[in-house]
């Protein structure tokens, strides 16, 4: 694995707020920040971001989550993440192109892992 990015710093802040710093030593191209949640109750939280094509350097985002239920989601249709009390994991993904994607441009540039805990 090629890294451009030579560390993801993650800090639980306040009430689910997140800051991811990363470094690039030589630049990027244009890829994805990809942002997982693994819940106590196994309901996959997810979602991703553009990232343009940046110069070498340090760069920062802040992640914000609600740790409520969704009052769109209807538990008839679909699961509804109830954020139990517990340990939940966020993994945070820096890639060029796609994260996952099999296309030959397509790599994982960096990726960290943080534990936090929902109390009750």
């Amino acid at each position: 694995m090629h890294q451009l990015c030579s560390f993801i710093s993650l800090t639980l802040l306040f009430h689910l707020q997140f800051d991811v710093e990363y470094a690039s030593k030589n630049g990027t191209g244009t890829g994805e920040l990809d942002v997982q949640i693994d819940t106590v109750d196994g309901i996959p939280l997810a979602s991703s971001y553009l990232l343009e094509a940046q110069a070498a350097g340090t760069y920062s985002a802040n992640i914000k989550v609600q740790a409520k239920t969704d009052p769109s989601c209807d538990p008839t249709q679909q699961p509804c993440e109830n954020w139990l009390p517990g340990n939940y994991t966020l993994t945070v993904t820096i890639c060029n192109g796609e994260c996952g994607s099999k296309h030959p441009h397509s790599q994982i540039y960096d990726m960290k892992s943080v534990t936090f805990e929902v109390s009750g």
